[in-house]
């Protein structure tokens, strides 16, 4: 029988897509008054202490073991500094596209579905390789009138796919924590590896802010840290209740949401073209989370 979504797990995906895709409206207000270094590394201290809270609030912070909290360096490293650092940095370069970035990040499902094919055999799924690749072109065609390579460096690329890598390996080796360490702790040492490692850049190579409290930035860096930052908890959760390919799959759907919201709160026109890519995206997610139960 084909698995089902029950309402809880809706609820999750929706609030899920609806405030990972408004990250980039948010950081775009907070990247017109901070260089990106300091004003990533000042996000995830802020996210640290803000979960720090939490577990010291609700009781949730628990001893854990060396072994466990290497791993949570670990995946900081992957998701907070080669993740997001390189795919900021280099989108706070003239030269980039959002475009290309988008299109080079969304391939992050194609990747962790391999990556899950050739590490757990279990898990391979002709249903869910054919998924991944319609929403991947599903996407690409979306993105493909804004991405233009021509002017843009080698090595911004490279910066990119790096980003993409260390995303996917982030994603998938968080299935070995599983379990073990709570989201809100994980979260917390995650973003304060993070913070540490990308505020020695920002102190090297770029100036300090002057702007502290303008409106729009402060509130750009509270949706950041507070909104933001619990969206990431759903992500574990989806991860640990979905599986890796599963969750995945769902990145497809941020270029069009991010558009979406371009569109609402910048203005930005949306070819009716891009509707079309629509198609691919939904039927590729559709196949990657509704696949058919192994008998017992």
């Amino acid at each position: 029988m084909l698995k089902k979504f029950d309402l809880k797990s809706n609820l999750m995906i929706l609030i899920f897509c609806i405030t990972w895709a408004s990250a980039f409206a948010a950081a775009k207000y907070g990247l017109q008054f901070w260089p990106p270094f300091w004003f990533l590394a000042t996000r995830f201290l802020l996210t640290a202490i803000f979960f720090f809270a939490l577990c010291v609030i609700f009781g949730r912070l628990m001893k854990i073991s060396l072994k466990q909290f290497w791993g949570l360096v670990t995946l900081g490293l992957l998701n907070n500094v080669g993740y997001l650092g390189f795919a900021w940095y280099s989108l706070s370069l003239p030269a980039t596209p959002s475009g290309l970035a988008a299109t080079i990040i969304s391939a992050n499902p194609v990747l962790v579905t391999l990556a899950q094919f050739i590490f757990v055999t279990a898990a391979f799924s002709y249903k869910k390789l054919i998924g991944v690749l319609l929403g991947f072109v599903g996407v690409a065609y979306i993105l493909q009138s804004r991405v233009s390579v021509e002017g843009v460096p080698l090595y911004v690329i490279g910066l990119l796919c790096f980003g993409l890598l260390s995303f996917s390996a982030a994603t998938f080796l968080f299935t070995r924590l599983n379990g073990k360490v709570d989201f809100w702790q994980s979260l917390a040492v995650q973003n304060l590896t993070g913070a540490v490692v990308l505020y020695v850049p920002a102190f090297m190579f770029e100036t300090v802010p002057s702007v502290w409290f303008e409106t729009e930035f402060v509130l750009s860096m509270f949706y950041l840290v507070v909104i933001i930052g619990l969206s990431f908890v759903i992500w574990f959760n989806l991860i640990e209740q979905k599986g890796t390919a599963e969750a995945s799959s769902l990145h497809f759907i941020m270029p069009p949401l991010g558009l979406f919201y371009g569109w609402l709160v910048f203005d930005e026109s949306i070819p009716a073209a891009d509707y079309i890519g629509l198609v691919p995206i939904v039927l590729g997610i559709y196949l990657v989370t509704h696949v058919r139960k192994k008998p017992n």
